[in-house]
């Protein structure tokens, strides 16, 4: 009796034991059934477009149109921040079996509580839900409800950032513009030896003075001018071309360089020898101005 009990009490564990298993691989739809990989835009992500919008859904079986048509079209769900539903179409990807695509209904009008068109829009959060009974060409279901929030991009915000970086881009262009502009006029300036053109109508307006007066003073500076920038031209190519003589059996070096950076330890004792006889021609000079006859020493 007491073995009968126990054969009776095992068998009772294995059958909770294989119940629990299947009711587990069942619910969360991971075991032999369909399995959401990953979305685009992803959970709690920020910046989803207004535009085009669109949800991706990215799975591990096989969905096609040919064999599912409309059997998934209501296994979806888009909420805003206020639990209005969204107008949808649900379309298949046919260069990818694996992806569904979920995009919100424009030509579809449908209002809100307070008779307002439901529109996406900027700045705000959305809820994408996905039934459980969500099925792949093979039958396999998804096994469990699933959801996404994500929000949309702040428009007006992104069109401030974008201004700021326009204007930025245009103070820039006009600064560089101004800077060689004006670093032209400077070379101009130069080479036509400081000569500045003026416009001489705006000159003899500015001055009261005729445009005849004003043309032949400034044809007189633009004369002196030219005649400075040649000088200065000849001068510079003077300096180009000049050469020091060089005495037969001398050379050129870059640097002077000195008998000890050569290695050598040799000490000739000429430059004591100049230094007492420039001090001692001083001394000569000194007496020679007061009058006095220097004694040799």
């Amino acid at each position: 009796m007491k073995r009968t009990g126990r054969i009776l009490l095992i068998v009772a564990l294995v059958i909770m034991t294989v119940t629990l298993s299947l009711g587990t691989a069942f619910a969360d739809g991971t075991e032999g059934g369909l399995k959401l990989e990953r979305t685009y835009p992803a959970d709690e992500a920020t910046g989803a477009a207004i535009e085009n919008f669109d949800v991706k859904l990215y799975f591990d079986g096989v969905l096609t149109d040919e064999v599912l048509g409309d059997k998934n079209d209501d296994c979806f769900e888009l909420t805003d921040a206020d639990g209005n539903k969204l107008p949808l179409i649900v379309l298949y990807d046919p260069k990818n079996p694996g992806v569904m695509m979920v995009l919100f209904d424009y030509n579809t009008e449908k209002k809100d509580s307070e008779g307002n068109t439901l529109r996406i829009k900027g700045d705000t959060e959305y809820t994408l839900k996905i039934s459980k009974d969500l099925m792949a060409d093979n039958g396999d279901t998804l096994g469990q409800d699933q959801s996404i929030t994500f929000k949309t991009i702040n428009q007006s915000r992104n069109s401030l950032i974008s201004m700021g970086m326009m204007l930025i881009l245009y103070a820039g262009i006009i600064f560089f513009t101004m800077r060689n502009a004006k670093k032209k006029a400077e070379d101009d300036k130069s080479t036509n030896g400081g000569y500045q053109p003026v416009n001489p109508y705006k000159e003899a307006k500015r001055t009261g003075k005729s445009v005849e007066e004003i043309i032949e003073k400034e044809n007189k500076k633009k004369e002196k001018a030219a005649q400075k920038a040649a000088r200065a031209a000849e001068e510079e190519d003077d300096d180009e071309d000049y050469e020091p003589y060089i005495p037969e059996g001398h050379y050129r070096v870059k640097t002077l360089r000195t008998v000890a950076s050569g290695g050598s330890t040799y000490i000739t004792g000429r430059k004591a020898a100049a230094e007492e006889k420039a001090a001692r021609e001083a001394r000569y000079a000194a007496n020679a101005k007061k009058g006095k006859k220097g004694k040799k020493k």
